[in-house]
């Protein structure tokens, strides 16, 4: 598609909302039975895939045209994944999920609404619309608290290994770890040897530390579109033989995905070296940790049709409150991790308000 071309039907960006919502609420289903060490290894094969699903959808399209500006933004993306694993260990997964997850949204959208980093500003075009924009991302952001207060009461006392949680909702952290016999707040108190200089810091320090780097990562989350988005509202300036890069997203994707890869590569080769080339690598997590990333590529596939076709400041907040809703189900009817009167309830307030959310924003399309 060509910027002369019309831009993308709003159904399609509602359909690219839901494969997002489905594939980022299940795509730790996988790995979820395997542990996956520290991470680094895991995140560098979840990589590989999430770059071979782009390659693969730049074969369909017959694009030739690459992109050195959008890999920043897959940069951005394993940078601030890396940071969730120094999050979980400071300052917990309930509360660092809360952070990072809320200031993505914000990102995303505000970057969106408002034309941050020099891009157009995407207005709603009546105040109906515009008040329906704000009330969504307001519920969407609050809509957390109610799944911070709920209680995992799944028995893991029987595998003494890590494993790790399905907790990732929107394309966000996709490694979150936790001890067997641990709740899902991991909390700071429980430092194991990957950050040992936190051993000297005062809990209250390492709390602060912990908010802080989740906050960033969720930055870094909601700023991966923004190359690509600037590229197509700056059109004049990425013209090739004459002809402007093209509107839809899906152009975008592989160069966005060499980011991913490239910078998972460099961090491991630095991680390795670090470990004085012993990183901690679990063979048997390769299989699953390809299937993780494939499901993670093709949500996201699914979430640049939806910013293409509904603009950022719509596609945000859907994208970011349903797939929670998914991972949800999955851990309340599969594995069994939600039970108590009380969890149900928080549950169902959770979800209430995240599909009111997501369908004032849609409405505000």
């Amino acid at each position: 598609m060509k910027a002369s071309e019309e831009p993308m039907p709003k159904w399609a960006g509602f359909v690219g909302c839901i494969i997002a919502s489905v594939f980022f609420g299940s795509n730790l289903l996988p790995v979820k039975q395997f542990s996956v060490g520290d991470g680094f290894f895991f995140q560098f094969i979840y990589c590989v895939a999430v770059w071979l699903v782009g390659l693969i959808l730049d074969l369909i399209l017959n694009n030739q045209r690459f992109y050195p500006l959008v890999l920043v933004g897959g940069v951005l993306w394993t940078t601030g994944n890396l940071a969730t694993v120094f999050c979980i260990k400071t300052c917990g997964l309930a509360v660092g999920l809360l952070i990072w997850g809320t200031t993505s949204l914000i990102t995303g959208w505000a970057g969106g609404r408002f034309g941050l980093f020099d891009m157009k500003a995407q207005v709603p075009t009546t105040e109906t619309k515009l008040i329906l924009n704000y009330a969504s991302v307001i519920l969407a952001a609050s809509s957390a608290i109610f799944f911070l207060f709920i209680k995992s009461t799944t028995k893991t006392a029987a595998l003494p290994r890590e494993v790790s949680y399905l907790s990732s909702s929107d394309g966000e952290s996709s490694i979150q770890l936790g001890k067997v016999g641990e709740t899902a707040d991991y909390s700071h108190q429980n430092i194991d040897d990957d950050f040992p200089f936190l051993n000297r810091l005062t809990d209250r320090v390492q709390k602060i530390l912990g908010c802080a780097f989740a906050a960033l990562a969720g930055m870094f989350y909601g700023s991966m579109f923004i190359p690509d988005q600037y590229i197509r509202d700056h059109a004049s300036k990425y013209t090739y033989r004459g002809e402007p890069p093209p509107l839809s997203g899906l152009y975008y994707i592989n160069s966005q995905y060499s980011g991913i890869l490239l910078s998972s590569l460099f961090y491991f080769v630095i991680y390795a070296a670090l470990k004085r080339n012993k990183p901690v690598m679990n063979p048997t997590v390769v299989l699953p940790a390809l299937a993780s990333g494939a499901m993670w590529g093709v949500a996201n596939i699914g979430f640049i049709v939806a910013i293409s076709a509904l603009t950022s400041a719509v596609a945000y907040p859907i994208v970011s409150v349903l797939p929670g809703i998914v991972t949800s189900l999955w851990s309340l009817f599969l594995f069994r991790e939600i039970q108590g009167r009380n969890n149900y309830i928080l549950l169902g307030l959770g979800m209430l308000v995240r599909i009111l959310a997501a369908v004032l924003s849609g409405l505000s399309a």
